[in-house]
């Protein structure tokens, strides 16, 4: 069973949580070097952390943001999936 997730990634280091703005301050929090992330929505089924694109035009297109610092990671939506 899978459920939906964001996960922040940059230059081999990877978070996952359940908002974007968790999986980036996490990301941070484990990896303090980094300067910069990338978050994604997707989903996670076991360990393995899978996105899904379908139709832009019917909104099926995952969230995601570039280029993300510790400044900038307030911004991000905050707002957990539910989980199923």
């Amino acid at each position: 069973m899978s459920q939906k997730a964001f996960q922040a990634y940059r230059d081999g280091g990877t978070v996952t949580a359940s908002s974007a703005r968790k999986a980036a301050a996490e990301f941070f929090k484990r990896f303090p070097s980094k300067r910069k992330c990338n978050v994604m929505e997707g989903s996670i089924d076991g360990q393995f952390f899978t996105v899904f694109y379908g139709r832009t035009s019917e909104g099926d297109w995952p969230q995601s943001y570039r280029y993300v610092t510790k400044k900038t990671m307030i911004e991000l939506p905050d707002v957990d999936f539910p989980q199923t």
